[in-house]
């Protein structure tokens, strides 16, 4: 299946209701990932610009985006999510270009 990552920051409303409803919207939006056929690998809690960086697996880009609409629309966090390319397979993508001229 193919990978994705979200970035991920927690909006006003989100950081000031974590503690009522910070575990049970994250159970929430796995369950959202999982009804739309996907996976979370695993998530990173974060310092800095993003709140949260998550590793997931969807289907396709249609799944994956409807995944980031519904979990932002329950309104505690914003998503930008993109495709990721494991490394073999960019390493193939670049094989295919240039033929055997991409080092190893």
């Amino acid at each position: 299946m193919p990978t994705y990552v979200s970035l991920v920051k927690f909006t006003e409303q989100g950081i000031s209701t974590m503690k009522a409803q910070g575990i049970a919207r994250s159970e929430a939006v796995q369950r959202n990932i999982e009804s739309l056929g996907g996976r979370l690998l695993d998530a990173y809690y974060c310092l800095g610009e993003y709140d949260v960086v998550a590793i997931l697996e969807f289907p396709n880009n249609r799944a994956a985006m409807k995944a980031a609409v519904l979990n932002s629309s329950l309104g505690h966090i914003k998503i930008t999510t993109m495709p990721a390319v494991p490394r073999g397979e960019w390493r193939e993508l670049l094989r295919e270009l240039w033929g055997g001229k991409a080092k190893k």
